[in-house]
């Protein structure tokens, strides 16, 4: 068989985009676990058959995805959970997702061919006000790594010495490890720990977690903690490919994980891509999401594309810069990244149809241009119309795609109504912390007066 067209930095990424397919639908947990089983089939070998679907037989993987992504078999999951809101109410979409898949041959630049699992975790869902809301912004407080202990935490004052990562990331973290797989998918009824307990892979066997976004965040994280509670012993190699994540922890947390995870295993050469690296967070610098959440980054974001020229688009920029900056500081934790390469972003005029004015005259032309930096700019963006062909800085081109068939009781979303949804949360964030800020001058200027 030909070697294919990615190298592992790129299929790995590759991988981390598919875990990500799930946040395209609406439907119940169960109908969404299985649209992204289904959707799977396509890119990998022995993902088991989704009889809804009419599927008979464990899936081979298309042809046009094997010359790129080589030839791997889905071996875990995959697992996704629908959460509900602070009403008791399922939100209708997939919140966290996960699936891992095997190699038995995997060329890593600079380095050795190894069999290889690869651990995939979905990005936020930008459907999910939970993701939002519980995962990604919850960083005002934080909990202790040292006592850290996923099904049971609580956050804790930060003491200045221990690691700490974000309540969110804890949050995170307990999510995914509570996940099991499904009767119907691959390795049934065993959480991802149970999975890893019950292999014994050959000597020199190669584990790469990966995750873009909040996974970006989640699969340093992850990966170092099943490290530390020696789950991936049996492994001779544990590598991670996080992508435009936010900051999971402060200084100390950072410096951990970097003395655990070098960027090369010992023996293994450089390579020249700005892309290759392991254990290395890589960011586009025009992407919003990784400047989250080191305070001298955040005070970045609302000028990013440039000073909007309108007072009304300029006031909710700086109101959320200001949101997030006093969030980040609220826990005198300093939010720090691990070693991190940043890639060269390049602004667009255009997503699909839609122009996209730079500097953002409206909050739309924002959010448009962060949706292309934060995806499209990694992935790299296809010609369309008169416009041309724009290459990945990880990805040349988007892997290939199925033909679209849904689950009964799945439905797809546009980009458009993901992009309206994210504006409606962020203005309605902006005006919640309004009142809560002007209560609390009420009642400092009461007790002034008093």
């Amino acid at each position: 068989m030909t070697n294919p067209s990615l190298d592992a930095y790129q299929q790995v990424f590759g991988m981390a985009g598919l875990a990500n397919r799930a946040g395209g639908y609406n439907g119940f947990g169960i109908q969404l676990q299985q649209q992204l089983q289904y959707d799977l089939s396509f890119y990998f070998n022995n993902v088991p058959p989704v009889k809804i679907m009419d599927q008979k037989t464990p899936s081979t993987a298309d042809p046009s995805v094997v010359s790129e992504l080589g030839s791997w078999d889905l071996v875990w999951g995959p697992a996704l959970i629908e959460e509900k809101n602070e009403k008791g109410v399922p939100t209708g979409v997939a919140d966290n997702a996960l699936y891992v898949v095997k190699s038995n041959a995997v060329a890593f630049p600079g380095g050795p061919t190894l069999p290889t699992y690869v651990v995939a975790i979905a990005a936020t869902n930008p459907s999910s006000l939970y993701d939002w809301e519980t995962e990604d912004f919850s960083v005002a407080e934080v909990v202790n790594w040292t006592t850290y202990n996923p099904s049971n935490f609580a956050p804790s004052p930060y003491n200045g010495t221990d690691p700490y990562i974000s309540k969110g990331t804890a949050t995170g973290i307990s999510i995914l490890l509570g996940l099991i797989s499904p009767n119907n998918a691959a390795s049934p009824n065993t959480t991802l720990q149970q999975f890893l307990a019950g292999l014994n892979p050959d000597p020199g066997t190669a584990i790469v977690f990966c995750g873009h976004s909040l996974a970006g965040a989640l699969s340093p994280t992850l990966a170092l903690y099943l490290k530390e509670n020696k789950d991936l012993n049996a492994f001779g190699v544990t590598l991670v490919y996080p992508t435009a994540g936010p900051t999971p922890g402060e200084t100390a947390f950072a410096n951990l994980f970097n003395s655990k995870f070098p960027p090369l295993p010992p023996g293994w050469q450089q390579q020249t891509g700005t892309y290759q690296s392991w254990n290395t967070m890589h960011w586009n610098d025009l992407d919003v999401v990784p400047h989250a959440w080191p305070v001298s980054e955040l005070g970045k974001i609302a000028t990013i594309y440039g000073q909007a020229p309108t007072f009304m688009t300029a006031g909710l920029l700086n109101a959320l810069q200001k949101m997030a900056i006093d969030d980040s500081s609220k826990s005198g934790a300093s939010y720090t990244r691990i070693q991190n390469q940043s890639l060269p972003g390049q602004l667009q005029h255009s997503s699909g149809s839609v122009s996209i004015k730079t500097p953002p005259e409206t909050l739309q032309d924002y959010i448009f241009q962060l949706s292309v930096q934060h995806v499209g700019m990694y992935n790299g963006i296809p010609a369309a119309g008169s416009n041309p062909q724009v290459n990945g800085l990880i990805l040349p081109q988007p892997l290939p795609k199925p033909a679209v068939k849904l689950v009964p009781g799945v439905t797809a979303v546009t980009e458009l109504e993901m992009i309206l949804k994210i504006i409606d949360q962020i203005i309605g964030w902006i005006s919640s912390n309004y009142v809560l800020v002007e209560k609390e001058n009420v009642t400092q200027n009461a007790s002034a007066d008093k």
